[in-house]
């Protein structure tokens, strides 16, 4: 649909006033309120401290009297609103532009222009920004295996096509190897099912390749999720995910990455003081197999339908093949919180406020550090509903391991650490099928039906 296009590329106005925007949430302007000066100020996503999502600076409830003229002016360039109905107009009406004076295509122009001059800016700084990294891992892989490789220039890899990969948390090539990255509740509960599905089929059993990549649909008996998973508060569960030995190897890892970030080398690179993605430093693998191995497979069968993922049928039907991507986007990253934030440790806030994410289901797994105190996730209700802004539970200070799942559009907060350092790996997912019907503000708010503007009645 030309329009649902269209559309996506306006919306990167909002993505151009920062880069946060592509890996965090959306914060909740309610009575929710910030605790301190530092949240509800425009934050650079260098600042350390705080609970701030880094995004543009709200001003619900704060418009004045005297520039009430000023909101009600056309304004495409600043008001997302307005670019957004000449998109609409474009692609509905023939000659639409005619409708305006000069000045006013002009000022759409202008618009489209500094939106497209926005993306080619971030897509230039995140290449850049993306090759520092990858030499930075390189020197990483070699101070593993030498030491005094750190300092070496001359042994970092001159090929930039090789696969990135981190030499101390490789791509589990077997089963056994598995086991020692899971918990063994999990890791119990996937291969008996991909046992159970592999006989049922009549199948070889698969490679553990072959599962992390998706090229196995993973099927997790109901039976099995209802005793290894908990409820704890509506539509968020949490179960034991990873072990607490690949937890504490992955965090060392986030630490020294961070570190090595820190030296005058690496430190225009700002690695520890952003969530650092797991694409970008080589541990891709990591997202494939939290995606394919569990949040696809359980998320058919608590989130689907009321995520509007399936149809209540295919959402039923195990066997339709058509249906095992329905969510087809990731990405992981690890965040930490600090009740004293060091970028040097990664650990770059206090606190998170109050916030939906900018995907359709997200796990959130607890990777310690062992000895942290406070950062319980609270909940807020799911956006759309009747509960929106209302806290409905949370989970107290998660295990090391310890994952919890819930729809992306559900409200949620990180209270503050107050002792220690809490490392958290965060799973978003998406699904474009889901997304290609409804407009950003339906999909927020999860409307699924004829009257948006993206459905196909309308297009």
């Amino acid at each position: 649909m030309r329009f649902c296009g269209l559309l996506l590329s306006v919306l990167l106005i909002i993505l151009s006033k920062s880069e946060s925007r592509r890996s965090r949430g959306v914060t909740y302007p309610s009575s929710m309120h910030r605790s301190n000066n530092m949240d509800s100020s425009n934050n650079s996503s260098e600042q350390l401290g705080g609970g701030a999502i880094n995004e543009k600076q709200r001003t619900l409830g704060n418009s004045a009297n005297s520039v009430h003229e000023k909101e009600e002016s056309w304004d495409p360039s600043n008001k997302l609103s307005h670019i957004l109905h000449s998109i609409v107009g474009l692609d509905r009406y023939p000659n639409y532009l005619s409708r305006y004076d000069e000045s006013d295509i002009a000022a759409i122009e202008h618009a489209l222009e500094q939106t497209l001059n926005d993306v080619r800016q971030q897509r230039k700084q995140v290449l850049q920004r993306r090759n520092g990294i990858r030499e930075l891992v390189e020197k990483y892989n070699n101070a593993l295996a030498n030491p005094s490789a750190i300092y070496d220039d001359s042994q970092a890899s001159s090929d930039s096509n090789d696969v990135l990969q981190i030499s101390s948390l490789l791509q589990p090539k077997s089963w056994s190897q598995l086991k020692d990255v899971l918990s063994d509740e999990a890791f119990e509960i996937i291969y008996a099912s991909i046992i159970s599905l592999s006989k049922s089929t009549q199948q070889t059993l698969p490679s553990v390749e072959d599962v992390i990549r998706g090229k196995f649909a993973v099927q997790l008996d109901p039976a099995l999720l209802e005793d290894w998973m908990s409820q704890e508060c509506f539509d968020v569960y949490s179960f034991q995910l990873l072990s607490k030995d690949f937890c504490s190897r992955l965090r060392h890892t986030i630490t020294d990455l961070s570190k090595l970030g820190e030296s005058s080398e690496f430190c225009s690179l700002l690695l520890g003081r952003r969530p650092i993605d797991f694409d970008t430093v080589g541990l891709n693998w990591i997202s494939d197999m939290l995606l394919h191995m569990f949040i696809l497979p359980i998320s058919r069968h608590l989130f689907a339908t009321t995520e509007k993922l399936l149809s209540s049928e295919d959402a039923s039907n195990d066997n339709n093949n058509n249906t095992k991507d329905f969510l087809n986007w990731r990405q992981g990253y690890v965040a930490g919180y600090s009740a004293n934030p060091q970028s040097d440790r990664a650990v770059t806030r206090h606190r998170l406020v109050p916030h939906s994410d900018d995907s359709e289901v997200t796990l959130n797994c607890c990777l310690g550090e062992e000895d942290f105190e406070g950062d319980n996730v609270q909940f807020y209700g799911l956006r759309g509903t009747p509960n929106e802004g209302k806290l409905l539970g949370e989970v107290e200070r998660p295990d090391v391991g310890r994952a919890v799942i819930h729809a992306g559009r559900h409200l949620h907060a990180v209270s503050e650490v107050t002792a220690g350092n809490r490392y958290a790996l965060i799973v978003w997912t998406r699904s474009w099928g889901m997304r290609r019907l409804t407009c950003p503000c339906c999909h927020l708010n999860r409307r699924m039906d004829a009257s948006c503007i993206c459905d196909s009645r309308w297009n």
